[in-house]
């Protein structure tokens, strides 16, 4: 348990820091802040100088989920006294039931998923790495006195530092190759994302599918009466949007049975996606184009093309690889199309099975060279996944698939 009556650092002063300012300072905390880029007049800041001479006389230090303590940190030493953010909600929820929800992929829909069929019985709330934070409210427990149910999203930065935090429920929707530059290697990065069993209670269940057990179970300690394992076998992996939807639901029908068996799911739920995610963007008789920019790692872009059993497939790929893991991947019956300065970096880890790629300056070149292809050999499915990050031309991943969309519907309306 965090005790209030210690003395606190806050290490870094952007939205995260300032929040923890406004929760400590309404509690009137002894706390510090130090930012290594912003030099501050303020009452509370304090220089590295400071914090160098006086570190050992801090009780707790508040991080940034993102920000990586290594073994050449001055903070590492004492990363046993690091918290961050959502420590401080075990201060907080009394009969509030918890639920955490991580993955590579499908975290903020899951979450949205379950917020949208429990609130048809409970007054929900979603926050996290979901973009909401609740710590600088000032009436916050009066603000959680309101809410039965409270959905977290958790990245593996948050997982890798949470210390007191507690779940009644956890879930894990897939795991890809991630964030390696901040873990190092894949099995760090499975090892964070698998540690949201840790923040359990004894009684609660962790739910994953069958297919992550096998593949991850050898090497980390899971407790069999812990899990709830869900089949995936059955779905239609021609549809990328149905596929990742019921897979998911697959997982929410088992929790939201234990959490109430009274509330049913319908069938055929319009569920709502997130933009350049899975998103299909054209349907037509004979072909089907998804736009799935947010995607920034080439593992999931090539498992999601390889999911796809036609012969009669593209997959578009771009960006700049953010992994520092050197592993191949295979990609089975597609043409593959390159665009962007690293389709060289691209191209080394890819093995290509009964396929064939081309590289593209940029993706006007590349869309141009899409129309004529598609004419002439007529292709059903077309994934613009580009499994790299989108700064190296673009603001972000949704600047990108803003882009995509324009160009594609050029050629196709």
């Amino acid at each position: 348990m965090i005790d209030l009556r210690k003395k606190f650092l806050i290490y870094g002063y952007g939205i995260t820091g300032k929040s923890i300012e406004y929760y400590l300072k309404n509690k009137k905390c002894n706390y510090n802040i130090y930012d290594d880029f912003k030099k501050l007049n303020k009452e509370k800041f304090v220089n590295k100088n400071y914090i160098l001479k006086n570190i050992k006389h801090y009780d707790y230090l508040i991080v940034s989920p993102s920000i990586k303590i290594g073994k050449n940190h001055f903070l590492y030493k004492y990363k046993n006294k690091i918290l961050i953010d959502l420590d401080f909600l075990s201060l907080e929820i009394s009969s509030q039931k918890v639920i955490g929800v991580t993955g590579t992929e499908g975290k903020s829909s899951t979450c949205s998923y379950l917020n949208e069929l429990l609130s048809t019985k409970y007054r929900t709330k979603i926050i996290g790495n979901f973009g909401y934070t609740i710590l600088n409210r000032k009436d916050l427990q009066n603000f959680l006195s309101k809410i039965d149910i409270l959905i977290i999203e958790l990245s593996s930065y948050q997982l890798d530092k949470l210390k007191y935090l507690k779940l009644n429920y956890a879930l894990i929707t897939n795991i890809f190759y991630d964030h390696l530059e901040y873990h190092k290697n894949f099995k760090n990065y499975v090892l964070s994302k698998f540690r949201i069993q840790n923040l359990l209670y004894s009684d609660s269940r962790l739910y994953i599918s069958k297919k992550l057990f096998l593949e991850f179970g050898h090497f980390i300690k899971i407790s069999r009466r812990r899990l709830i394992l869900h089949d995936y076998k059955s779905y239609n992996k021609n549809n990328l949007i149905r596929y990742f939807r019921e897979l998911n639901l697959n997982s929410l029908k088992k929790l939201i049975h234990n959490i109430d068996p009274s509330i049913k799911i319908k069938k055929n739920i319009i569920m709502s996606e997130l933009n350049f995610r899975n998103q299909l963007i054209h349907k037509s008789k004979d072909l089907s184009i998804y736009n799935d920019s947010k995607c920034t790692n080439l593992s999931n872009a090539v498992y999601k093309i390889n999911l796809i059993k036609s012969k009669k497939k593209i997959l578009i790929l771009g960006g700049k690889l953010k992994t520092l893991d050197h592993s191949k991947f295979t990609i089975s019956n597609t043409l593959v199309l390159i665009f962007g300065h690293y389709s060289d970096s691209f191209l080394a880890r890819l093995n290509f099975y009964n396929s064939r790629f081309y590289k593209f300056t940029e993706l006007n070149e590349l869309v141009n060279f899409l129309k004529l292809v598609t004419n002439i050999h007529k292709y059903n499915y077309i994934l613009f996944s580009p499994g790299g990050e989108s700064f190296d031309t673009y603001q972000n991943y949704s600047d990108r698939g803003k882009k995509f969309n324009r160009l594609i519907k050029k050629i196709i309306f």
